[in-house]
């Protein structure tokens, strides 16, 4: 298991941490760039590949999420769709009790899956 990474760009934290069945991605603070993917990208393409190579579930938890802005959402649903296409099992959790919170990832639930491959939960 490695140990905890933690990825810091401007306003926002994203924290990677392996666990015995998943890898946990914890947001926090802000994502306010206008090119929040050059951040993103690369680390939920590893996430991704570290997911597929050891069998686990991504957990991605955005409940500390204070804001984002409508570009971050591309890089998600780009990994998203990633997963959906391959085998990655995925968790997006978020806060429903904030309305952009809810606006934003309950429109995700496209790409949630009959099997529960790809959930979207909301708490």
């Amino acid at each position: 298991m490695m140990t905890p990474e933690k990825y810091t760009n401007k306003d926002l934290s994203i924290e990677v941490v392996e666990n015995q069945t998943s890898i946990d991605v914890k947001w926090d603070g802000k994502s306010i760039d206008r090119e929040p993917s050059k951040f993103i990208s690369p680390i939920l393409v590893m996430v991704l590949q570290m997911a597929a190579t050891m069998n686990k579930r991504i957990t991605m938890d955005f409940q500390h999420l204070s804001y984002m802005n409508s570009s971050t959402i591309t890089p998600i649903i780009k990994i998203l769709d990633r997963a959906k296409k391959g085998m990655t099992k995925i968790t997006i959790l978020y806060r429903k009790s904030l309305k952009w919170q809810e606006l934003n990832f309950s429109a995700l639930e496209v790409f949630r899956t009959d099997d529960n491959r790809l959930e979207i939960k909301g708490l």
